[in-house]
């Protein structure tokens, strides 16, 4: 897994994630970013109190570009960042909960969404709760 900085919050029209199921013909984006959702609320013993993404596309083509994910779960934001820099390498995954970057395991031989949301939660507990 290759890891990046996460960056800041980009600007955009952000959509939201529907957190309680699927619905049908959504984006693979969405079911990746609900994983992740899913696991960390789950893991925390909290509710989700909002979720959604960015999704940008390459200037001069249909791949993507930049995923930013983020979601407010117990009281912190989670903020999930994917950059598909180079088409011909594998993008780069960041994190950062309550603005501040995360470390994440590029050792790790889990996919990377288990590692986000296990890093996700580690730095939640570290946290604390916040409601």
């Amino acid at each position: 897994m290759r890891v990046i900085t996460a960056p800041p919050r980009p600007s955009g029209e952000f959509l939201t994630i529907p957190v309680a199921e699927s619905t049908p013909g959504e984006s693979v984006v969405v079911t990746w970013c609900r994983e992740i959702v899913t696991n960390i609320a789950v893991s925390a013993g909290a509710t989700v109190d909002s979720a959604e993404y960015l999704l940008r596309l390459h200037p001069h083509g249909y791949a993507p570009h930049l995923l930013y994910c983020c979601f407010l779960i117990a009281g912190h934001t989670v903020a999930v960042s994917v950059l598909w820099d180079d088409l011909w390498r594998e993008p780069g995954f960041g994190l950062a909960v309550d603005g501040q970057p995360v470390s994440l395991d590029a050792t790790s031989a889990a996919r990377p969404a288990a590692v986000i949301a296990y890093t996700a939660w580690q730095a939640i507990l570290a946290g604390g709760r916040r409601r």
